[in-house]
Parts: C-alpha cells; structure tokens; sequence
C-alpha cells in the first residue's frame, strides 16, 4: 500500500505495480527510464538495488493507477466531521497555573489543547449517533465502545491532517474521562496530570527513543503490520529472536536498553486501524477553474455587529512609485459589519509585512478600548505559518477561516475594488486596468504619472481616512468609523496577551534585580492581569525571579510606549509573570495629587512587602553560632628572631603558715559629745 515518505511525497513500491498494472519488473523500469529526463510521465524517488528498495512517486502515476491505490494523505473519518480546535481550551489552559504558581509549558498547553478538542468531537458525535440509533429504532448499547474505537483510529487522522497527536487513554479509562468531561464542574480541569502540583509517582514507561522505536516497526516494514503483529515483533526482539537496527547508521539496537510493553500499551502509541482509510475524489489541476465551474457560493447576510468578522489582505494600490512601474505593497484588515478600514500596513515588498499587520491590529484595538474582532477570515500565502499560534482558536481571534486561493471567499476583496473606483479613481497617477469592461473605468490618453513613494504612501492613507469618515451605507447618519465604534458586539473577549505576545512581542533579555525588570531604561514591577503586585503575591513572583536572567516580551503603542510585557525565564519558555512601569509621584509633598498619593501608597506596599519578608526570613534564624578550632597552620618551623611572644611561665607558689587569726576586742567609746570625739 502506498506509504508517506520524505516531505509529505507519497512512495509506491514496485510488488504493489508489478504485474497488476505493468506485466513485469522490466517494463516498468523501461518506463522510469523513458521518463526520467522529461517534465512529465512516471519517476523514482529511490533508485533501488544493493539493499534498498525500489520507491516510485505516486503522484506521477496516472489517474486510474492513483485511485484504486489510494491515497494515504486523505482520508475519511467520522470524528473529523465534528472536529476543531476548541478557542475556550485555547484560552483555559494558557492562562491556567499549576497550584496557583506556575503556568503550563507550551507542550502540556499543546496536549491538551488537542485532547480537549478531540474530546468536544466525540460528544458531538455521541450525540449524533445516540439520535440516529433512536431513528433507527435501535439498541444504544455498545455506544461508548465505538467511540473509544474511534479516539484510537482518529490518531492518523490527525497526523495527516492536522499534524497533531492526541493522548487520551484508549481503555476503559477513556469511558471514565469522557464521563468526567461532560458532567464535572470544570471539563477542563480533569485533563490536566498532575493539577495541584505533585510529582507523578510513576516515571514514564515510554521514552522518547522507545516511542521512535515503535513508531519505526510500524511505519517502515514492507507490509502493512498491526499493532497486534508490532507487539509480536517487539516481544520478539526482547526475547533475542528479532534484531533491530538503523537503516542510515547501521546501529544495532540492544533488547537490553528497552522496557517490556504491554498490547494495549503499544496500541496508545502507535495507531491502530480499525476502519479502511477511504480515498477521495482527485481535484483538478486548476483549483480556481473548479471552484467557478463546480462549487456554489453562499449566499449571507452581513453582520450587524462590529467586530464579529474581521476580513484582511494584501493589496497594491493602482499606484506606480518609480519608472520600473513598481507598486507599494500594503496589507489592510476591515470590520464586515461597519466597512472601516481598522489596521493598515505597507511596505516596497511583502517581507515581514504580516507581522507588523497583526502587531497594528492589537495597538490600535487597544488604543480605541474595544476587544479584538471575533473571526478571522484571510488568504494563506502569508497566513498558513501563523494557524498553530496566532491564528488557532482562541490566541488572536475565537475562529479563524483561511482561504486558499479562494478570492470570493473573502468579503475585503470587494471593498478594495469600491475604494479603488470610488476613491483611488480620481487620484493624479491612477492605473486603469489593462481590460476593464467599462469605457469609464478603461485607460485614458492621458500618460500615467509616477508618484514618489512617500508622497504614495501618504495620499493612500488620506484615501483611507476618507473611506472611514464616508457614510455608512446601512446608517447614512454616522461614518463608517462611528458604526464601528458605537456598534461593538457584547460578547466580545478580552485580549489573550498570554497567547499572543510571544509570537508578536519584540523580545529583550534582561533580569530581575531588587524586584523590578528592566525594560528601555527604566525599571518595571512585577504584575499580573493589569495589576501590580503586592504582599505574599510580589513574594511568590521574586522567589522566582529575583537576580535570575529573563526573556521578557513585549509590543509597544503606536506613541512607542510599551502597551504590554511579559517575563520569561530564559531558556524556559515559561511563562512567570507581566512587568508594568510604576507609577511615579512628587518629591515635594505640597505639590502631591490625589495621583501622586495613589502612587506613593502603591510604592510603599511594594517596597513593605520586601521589608517584611526580610524581617520574616530573619525571624526565623535562631541564635546559633560555631567556634572553629581547625588549625590554621602544619607546623610553627618559621620564626622571625625579633619578634616577642607571650611564654607560660611556672613559678614557685608561696605558702603561708597556718597560724590563728589576731582577736580583737571591741571598747566602745564612754563620751559621746561631738567635740569629743572631734578632738580624738
């Protein structure tokens, strides 16, 4: 069966041509050869010979060969129908901190996110079928097994398609979980190992190179194995009657540096195939030519509701801004509901436009005080890098549609040909298109100007705010730019900054020292969500942080002023918490605000929340102390002649005799006049 080999090409190998499409080896060889040197016909991704095997590539196999082969990069599965990535797990477990401190690494974030999504599949799909037994006047009996089934076979499912692997247990355990998922308090939260912080007591059974093991036994056999014939050739090699080794190092693997495996276990790291892989219909050559021809539109009202679709491309102005007819580049992104233009780009060339354009969206959202638009919809020339972090579910925006080569499908393309005729039309420099079915809007006989880039730049911006300051179609009473403003959508969420920062942030490596972060010259407290910190919270953070090095990330406002940071340890990519500028407050008291107050008293707390965790530590040290009688000195042979030193000396003790004390008897005084005793 054809397998996946090297940069998604898709091998055949000759038992599975020869003879049921070429009556022997030979003429399929005489074939290769024929071909070899031509654009077109059948080729080699492997020549085969001394030990290799011959591979051809399928995609050069005609038609009829392709389909009854069958494609392994497509497939069909019931899970993938219901299937996406949940923007609330997005949201729940970037945000979520272990035992209250410490925020998930991007590779639990990844797993999880992935089996919450997974799990979300299967109760739709549980509910799918529940109705349609029911329909169908059948037993719903056996419900829970077909979907553990399914969570096994769907593993490949998400290898082809989305490039992702999910975790959940694939034995009675799975029936446990999905229970918990759908009645628990939080779902979210039972799919977290370890949430309060405990280590796990077990260690992993399964390393990475015992995960690369398996995998290899599965993918790299001339068959098709089982999991069931994996686990037999995996038992067969601790055992000593199988031998495994590397094709490309010649490594010879020992039974001794690998752990006995249980079936079921092999099972959740390999996928198992219960259900035959369908192929689908093969696609015409030219995509757009099929669409116009075979596939309707849809026909939708447009939202009422700023902010509920954001539309975005790239486009270059009917502008020339040199005599080798070269056209600025801009890329712009417009609110559906209001037609206003919302973030704007441009540059001589597309290199890195992409990216400022996401960083301008944030900047001015945040500047206006409004949330981010809730669905996406853009091309994927630029795009298709970003859909694993900015542009998943629930980063940037709760849904995001990405067309490929589908022009119609994006509602921006047919504001850019109203601004181009209504507004740019009437500009010095305008470029008619070369077949424009109206007379009006064909080339003149006037010479096309050339405009300088910077004056370019600047009468497209002024078309813009035009644009924006027009009437709204729908309310002729305000501009496009008032609609927008005033018709924001309720539900709108907040800005993932965690999400999205470190994918649009500039980073700079500094550290923390006596609590604050530095950052463009001045230094920053510790905060988290908008606010800084104080208390056993500050505490917390500099255990931490406190004289470690830092990646902090951050993206500034359209002032240059830094709008939102966040610290990281280096190295780590784990997130610890956001630094903000503090507040500042006058040295002189009579000249004080209410502002400067606020602040002063802010400082104080920070400054406190040290002092007293000082004192604490201090506190609890008792009084201890050590004398150290080790000999500082081997031996005392060197003496300068000069110098006086103390020498005990022994002298002879004086002994008194013992003889009886002197008695002495008391005369008082007979006279007891003053005088006369004066005068004694």
């Amino acid at each position: 069966m054809p397998h996946i080999w090297l940069d998604q090409k898709v091998a055949v190998q000759e038992f599975e041509l020869v003879p049921l499409f070429w009556n022997k080896l030979s003429s399929l060889q005489k074939e290769l050869q024929r071909y070899k040197e031509k654009p077109f016909g059948i080729k080699r991704l492997q020549l085969g010979g001394r030990g290799r095997k011959l591979l051809i590539d399928f995609d050069t196999l005609p038609k009829n060969i392709q389909e009854a082969l069958g494609d392994p990069r497509k497939v069909d599965h019931p899970l993938e129908t219901f299937f996406k990535f949940d923007p609330d797990a997005v949201r729940y477990y970037s945000t979520f901190k272990r035992a209250g401190k410490d925020y998930l690494d991007p590779k639990e974030q990844e797993r999880y996110i992935v089996n919450a999504s997974v799990m979300k599949a299967v109760i739709l799909l549980e509910d799918a079928r529940t109705q349609e037994r029911i329909r169908m006047g059948g037993s719903l009996r056996g419900i829970s097994d077909t979907l553990l089934a399914d969570v096994i076979s769907f593993q490949n499912s998400l290898k082809v398609l989305h490039k992702k692997e999910h975790t959940l247990p694939t034995s009675a355990r799975f029936k446990q979980l999905l229970k918990e998922f759908k009645t628990g308090s939080d779902s979210y939260y039972c799919l977290i190992k370890d949430p309060d912080g405990i280590k796990a007591q077990n260690a992993r059974k399964v390393d990475d190179s015992l995960e690369m093991l398996l995998n290899a036994i599965f993918r790299n056999q001339v068959h098709k194995p089982t999991p069931t014939e994996v686990s037999r050739n995996y038992d067969a090699f601790l055992s000593g009657y199988a031998q495994v080794y590397n094709e490309d190092t010649g490594e010879l693997y020992d039974p001794k540096d690998f752990k006995s495996l249980s079936q079921s276990t092999i099972i959740s790291y390999i996928n198992k195939w219960e259900n035959k892989i369908a192929t689908h219909k093969s696609r015409s050559g030219d995509r757009q030519q099929y669409m116009g021809a075979f596939k309707p539109h849809h026909q939708l009202d447009l939202p009422e509701f700023a902010g509920s679709l954001l539309s975005i491309d790239d486009r270059q102005p009917p502008f020339w801004y040199d005599n080798n007819r070269n056209r600025a580049w801009f890329y712009l992104g417009i609110d559906v509901a209001s037609q206003c233009f919302t973030a704007v780009v441009h540059g001589k060339s597309k290199e890195g436009i992409i990216v400022d354009f996401y960083r301008q969206i944030v900047r001015n959202y945040t500047q206006w005080g409004i949330c981010l638009p809730y669905e996406l919809e853009c091309e994927s020339s630029l795009n298709s890098s970003f859909k694993d972090t900015l542009l998943r579910p629930g980063a940037m925006f709760d849904n995001v549609r990405i067309e490929a080569n589908n022009a119609r499908g994006k509602y921006i393309e047919r504001m850019f040909g109203k601004v181009r005729y209504d507004v740019e039309k009437a500009n010095i420099g305008w470029i008619a298109r070369p077949k424009a079915k109206s007379e009006a809007n064909q080339a003149s006989s006037i010479p096309t100007q050339v405009i300088e880039y910077d004056t370019l730049i600047n009468d497209r911006l002024r078309d813009l705010e035009k644009w924006n300051n027009m009437p709204h179609p729908a309310r002729p009473e305000m501009s496009r730019f008032d609609y927008f403003m005033s018709m924001q959508h309720q539900q709108l969420k907040p800005t993932n900054w965690e999400a999205i920062l470190p994918v649009l942030g500039y980073k700079t490596e500094t550290s923390c020292q006596v609590g604050y972060v530095s950052l463009q010259g001045l230094k920053r407290a510790i905060a988290e969500s908008g606010q800084i910190l104080t208390g056993e919270a500050l505490i917390t953070k500099m255990k931490m942080i406190e004289g470690r090095e830092l990646d902090v990330y951050w993206l500034d406002d359209n002032d240059g002023n830094v709008m939102k940071a966040f610290a990281y340890l280096r190295g780590t990519n784990r997130l610890i918490c956001e630094i903000m500028e503090m507040p500042r407050y006058n040295r002189a008291t009579l000249e004080r605000t209410e502002k400067d107050e606020a602040a002063r008293i802010l400082q104080s707390a920070y400054v406190a929340s040290v002092e007293a965790f000082t004192r604490q530590q201090q506190n609890r040290i008792e009084n201890i102390n050590i004398i150290d009688n080790t000999p500082k000195t081997v031996n005392s042979n060197f003496k300068f002649p000069t110098v006086r030193r103390f020498e005990v000396r022994e002298e002879t003790p004086h002994v008194f005799d013992d003889k009886e004390e002197d008695q002495f008897e008391y005369e008082p005084t007979t006279n007891n006049s003053w005088r006369t005793q004066f005068l004694q």
